[in-house]
């Protein structure tokens, strides 16, 4: 891992001391985000506000390492940022939230295997309509032009039959 920068303790004006932490780019250098990603997920109550030096600096503790950890291995489960948020704030709240892991990558393997099954389908549907166009085109010398298609702009996709879906 990379060297941690981490700060020293600073002064607020009024005396007391901020933490010890890491400043936003270091940050991000750690988890390989970028600044922006952080602040986004702060703006979506994923991280909690940081301390702030008394040049409002953003500080980052230990604990919000980790949980930028936890959210880049969380995405690995197909989980979108609202789900994590729901299995943090589960957590936050006193539940183990594994169970609702479990049904929401159900659910996302279920979405998985029906998008698996549409492109099927369409691969299907564009190899037939290659075919078409193969036996319509051939390769030969006296291949048809394609003046003879009587399209606007390509007659094989206008002459296609409209689905009465």
């Amino acid at each position: 891992m990379g060297k941690e920068a981490i700060l020293p303790h600073h002064s607020k004006g009024d005396g007391t001391k901020v933490k010890q932490g890491l400043l936003i780019g270091e940050l991000g250098k750690q988890v390989n985000l970028p600044t922006q990603t952080i602040r986004y997920y702060e703006r979506l109550g994923l991280l909690d506000p940081p301390e702030r030096t008394e040049s409002q600096y953003r500080i980052y503790s230990a604990d919000a390492l980790e949980r930028l950890r936890f959210i880049q291995k969380a995405k690995l489960f197909g989980l979108s940022l609202d789900e994590i948020k729901q299995l943090i704030e589960m957590r936050a709240g006193g539940i183990p939230p594994c169970a609702s892991l479990k049904t929401m990558v159900k659910k996302h393997l279920d979405e998985l295997d029906c998008h698996i099954q549409e492109m099927l389908a369409f691969r299907h549907e564009l190899a037939n309509r290659y075919e078409q166009i193969c036996a319509l085109l051939s390769d030969s010398p006296a291949t048809t032009t394609e003046a003879s298609f009587n399209g606007r702009i390509c007659g094989l996709i206008e002459g296609e039959k409209e689905d009465a879906t």
